[in-house]
């Protein structure tokens, strides 16, 4: 028997299912991630799904089926016109709900990843003109605070192993341990950390900025060449030691494409 309920939700990602309908995933602060059948949604004439195809919050009213569930209804809350007119912006947004949708399971409700989306789409609605620099930069920062609420944040302050405070440009970097050692214990223990590479302070320090501050307050700071590159670094090996899915292209590549 089927059921209807209504929900709020950001689209993260759709894609064709045979010749006319259309698979929807998403966001929800009550539910998680969920995923819905659009009958129809692939025709031109559809009447549901415009509202479905841009960045925006949307109401939805779903119908649990015996094997998946259906869209019945579907109202725009909230527009981002802000994001539409703006190819760098709408880049990054459709990136980021990428990574919220390849970071997370189905009906795992966390209704902290949704305002952070609602937050990421507000900054990107009112931020200036952003450089392909500054977005890879940005992206980061999303990925980042999404690896910490899935439960991955990285330790950037103690060292992983004796926990003692880090000593300036005195520790390396472990990915799949999460997070950064002193040189004292990868010299001690040469076996168990063979795999950290070397990281410097400046990146260290951007790390723990992009990880602690609002995106509003990434546009103040200054970014290197070698910095950005080494940040970009740390967070791609986070990313495919820890995410279910690896995405297709790295967090600075999908920036750079603009």
């Amino acid at each position: 028997m089927s059921l209807l309920y209504q929900t709020t939700g950001i689209v993260l990602s759709r894609r064709d299912h045979k010749e006319a309908d259309r698979w929807y995933s998403v966001f929800t602060p009550d539910k998680g991630k969920v995923e819905f059948l659009a009958r129809g949604g692939h025709k031109p004439l559809a009447k549901l799904t415009p509202h479905l195809e841009m960045v925006a919050e949307v109401e939805l009213l779903l119908i649990y089926g015996r094997h998946y569930q259906t869209v019945a209804g579907v109202e725009r809350r909230r527009a981002y016109p802000g994001i539409y007119t703006d190819i760098a912006k709408l880049t990054l947004a459709h990136n980021a709900m990428h990574l919220v949708d390849i970071g997370t399971r189905e009906h795992e409700r966390d209704p902290i990843i949704y305002h952070m989306l609602k937050d990421w789409l507000e900054f990107l609605e009112t931020a200036p003109e952003l450089s392909r620099e500054r977005s890879g930069f940005l992206l980061g920062t999303f990925a980042l605070k999404l690896l910490s609420i899935i439960g991955y944040r990285p330790e950037l302050s103690g060292c992983l192993s004796c926990r003692r405070p880090l000593v300036l440009n005195q520790f390396r970097w472990h990915a799949l341990k999460g997070g950064v050692v002193c040189d004292t214990c990868v010299r001690t223990d040469e076996q168990q950390w063979f795999s950290a590479r070397p990281i410097n302070d400046s990146t260290l320090k951007l790390l723990r900025f992009g990880m602690g501050e609002g995106f509003d307050q990434q546009l103040r700071v200054h970014l290197t060449g070698e910095d950005i590159q080494g940040f970009h670094n740390a967070i791609e090996s986070l990313i495919i030691s820890h995410f279910p899915t690896i995405p297709a292209s790295s967090i600075r590549g999908a920036c750079m494409a603009v």
